[in-house]
């Protein structure tokens, strides 16, 4: 009895203990099995949290980024999905199924006699790549962000000039304020080409050259696209930097190969110096010998990036339109007399000789041409300049964040001993390329957008945008036409609401409640008709002034009618209408009339309010005039592209047959997109 009691206490130990062995397999407890499912079910949880973690983050990215650098999150995201990949390859080499070992930890036997070396040192590997992908995001965002902002400042310096252009109504003064803009210090100029002078350089220096490239790029005879003044150049140069950026984010097979090189390179020369120096395999000297590699891979980098970007800088420098010192000194207003070609092209001579040893050796890799006088100045690259610069940079980027990596996974402990501030100091030069990297990127694309190196692809698809968005820009002038057309018909319909004694006046309340139900563009269109026909900017207009509006919109009154019309939108019987009650008589029947517009038949009736004499043709001015009548914040240049569209023999008169076709044209073309 004492033995099964012995035995009993025995087999309750082992219940509660862990694992039990029943014939050589391993089997987990009761206990054991609910806590391994309930930490299953944990595991699940954080994987699926992370991963909706993860689309969230990237919804936040995609969504908070503007359409133009949508192709750099693209790039960005696909990389990400690479060092995925990669992740998952470490897990089935390094992870055992079944009770068997892991395909590394047989490799591991089977080269070193160790089951638990070649795991450990692939764990280590894993670890710097996750690091690498962490960093490479944050550096990566970073730099987008960069870009973004860039966008704005080109679009403000545009933004700027086309204000000028509009503001001063002299040719000649608003030609001499241009002048004004393109100027710059001569010292400023002197110093281009450095890394000082390009992240010293003021903002009104920036804008000069802006706008020296951008009448450039316009003017230019020779181009294969005719480009209309309004050219959105800002635009042009967004899309090219969210171009050259995408390219720069995705690493090629050939980027991988030559960071493979390069470490092979790096771990060669440390087995030639412990082959020529014994003692450096010795002890803690191999410690000192990859400390000393890398050391070495960091002064080359940081060296190539400041040569890259100086590079950069200077051709950028020579890409430069000039000023022509004599006619400034008379007093030139002519702009194509004024602004003269840049320096390169009186500095370049085209190619006629043999290539050079370099080129020859290029050419087994890639076909060469003989370069423009633009690619001349990338140097000895010549033709495939362009391409060079971009693996330099993409490479320079990418061997930073490994260093950074590295440093901090491998090499930061062996250094800290050596002294605390050595690991601190050996990441200054990686912070340093990564820290010229945006500016390289925004200095390439200006080397590669302008003069013989245009981006004809880009151009052609601003130039289409630009298009959708002049006829975006006729439906909405011609949808609020009909909206005023309508309001007419309407009010003319209406009767006096009630005596003037029992009217009350609009309240901030319902005045508030309306504007957050309407399209403040409509409520700005609104205001602008109403302003325009407050003769004496009383804020009010009376009977005069309402029976004049409606009379421009093309519809007269009887007495009566104006009358009735009158007391209906003066609310509160005060003898006048202001702005709110002009505002929410319209913008009620607007609501009660709202549906798909007929541009056809409002193409029709447009036509009649512009054909005064009733001949069946208008002429452009007299519509300019009218159309401005009903408002002063008309968009001018978009009614005169609208109609420049319709009259292509420039006569300057416009039938019923043609207005009607074009406008029904432009609807079906924004119906299809």
């Amino acid at each position: 009895e004492g033995h099964g009691e012995g035995h009993g206490e025995e087999g309750e130990e082992e219940e509660h203990e862990g694992l039990e062995e029943e014939e050589g397999v391993h089997v987990l407890t009761p206990s054991q099995v609910k806590t391994e499912r309930l930490w299953a079910l944990i595991f699940v949880t954080g994987i699926v949290t992370a991963s909706i973690f993860f689309e969230m983050m990237k919804e936040i990215v995609e969504g908070n980024t503007p359409p133009a650098m949508a192709p750099v999150v693209a790039k960005f995201f696909a990389e990400l999905a690479t060092l995925g990949f990669i992740g998952t390859i470490a897990f089935v080499l390094t992870t055992g199924f079944a009770g068997h070992d892991s395909i590394m930890g047989h490799l591991s036997f089977w080269f070193t006699g160790d089951q638990e070396l070649l795991i450990h040192e692939f764990e280590i590997l894993h670890f710097l790549i996750f690091f690498v992908m962490v960093f490479f995001i944050t550096v990566v965002l970073v730099i987008l962000q960069i870009a973004v902002n860039q966008k704005l400042v080109w679009g403000h310096y545009e933004e700027h000039l086309l204000s000028v252009v509009k503001s001063v109504q002299s040719v000649e003064e608003r030609t001499l304020e241009i002048v004004r803009l393109l100027q710059m210090d001569p010292a400023m100029t002197a110093q281009e080409g450095t890394v000082t002078a390009e992240y010293a350089k003021p903002k009104v220096v920036r804008q000069a050259e802006f706008i020296r490239f951008r009448h450039r790029f316009i003017q230019d005879a020779d181009c294969a696209v005719a480009i209309p003044p309004d050219f959105a150049f800002a635009e042009y140069l967004t899309k090219k930097i969210a171009k050259v950026l995408a390219e720069v984010v995705e690493i090629t097979v050939l980027d991988w190969a030559f960071l493979w090189f390069t470490f092979l390179c790096l771990f060669t020369l440390m087995v030639l110096a412990q082959a020529i120096y014994p003692p450096l395999g010795k002890g803690d000297n191999p410690v000192y010998v990859i400390c000393s590699g890398f050391g070495l891979l960091q002064v080359t980098l940081v060296v190539f990036a400041v040569i890259g970007f100086r590079s950069l800088a200077y051709i950028r420098a020579m890409l430069v339109p000039q000023l022509s010192s004599e006619e400034l000194k008379l007093g030139q207003a002519d702009l194509g007399i004024l602004v003269t070609p840049p320096r390169y092209e009186s500095a370049m001579k085209l190619v006629v000789k043999d290539k050079s040893m370099f080129q020859t050796l290029l050419s087994y890799l890639v076909t060469i041409r003989k370069p423009s006088k633009h690619e001349q100045l990338f140097g000895a690259f010549g033709s495939q300049g362009p391409k060079v610069f971009i693996h330099i940079m993409k490479l320079i980027l990418l061997l930073s964040v490994v260093s950074v990596a590295s440093m901090c996974v491998i090499l930061f402990a062996p250094l800290w001993e050596l002294s605390p501030v050595l690991p601190f100091v050996a990441l200054i030069p990686s912070i340093v390329c990564i820290f010229l990297t945006p500016r390289m990127v925004i200095l390439y694309t200006w080397c590669c957008s302008v003069e013989m190196l245009k981006d004809v692809e880009l151009m052609m698809e601003v130039l289409r945008e630009q298009k959708q968005e002049k006829l975006v820009n006729i439906l909405q002038i011609l949808s609020m036409l009909s909206f005023f057309l309508d309001q007419v018909e309407s009010l003319k319909a209406m009767t006096a609401s009630a005596d003037d004694s029992t009217k009350e006046g609009i309240s901030d309340e319902q005045w508030k409640a309306l504007l957050a139900k309407n399209d403040p563009k409509v409520v700005e269109d609104l205001e602008a008709l109403f302003v325009a026909y407050d003769d004496d900017d009383s804020g009010e207009l009376d009977a005069k002034e309402v029976r004049e509006l409606v009379g421009q919109l093309g519809t007269s009154l009887t007495d009566a009618e104006a009358d009735n019309l009158f007391k209906v939108m003066d609310a509160d019987g005060g003898g006048s209408v202001d702005f709110k009650e002009f505002a929410t008589v319209m913008l009620h029947q607007r609501d009660a009339s709202r549906g798909n517009t007929n541009y056809a038949a409002l193409a029709e009736k447009m036509f009649d309010i512009f054909d005064k004499d009733k001949t069946g043709q208008i002429e452009q001015e007299e519509v300019l005039e009218q159309m401005e009548r009903m408002g002063k914040n008309w968009d001018r240049e978009g009614i005169q592209y609208f109609f420049s569209q319709i009259d292509r023999d420039n006569s300057g008169v416009i039938d019923k047959d043609e207005f009607i076709e074009y406008i029904s044209k432009v609807q079906s073309e924004i119906s299809g997109v």
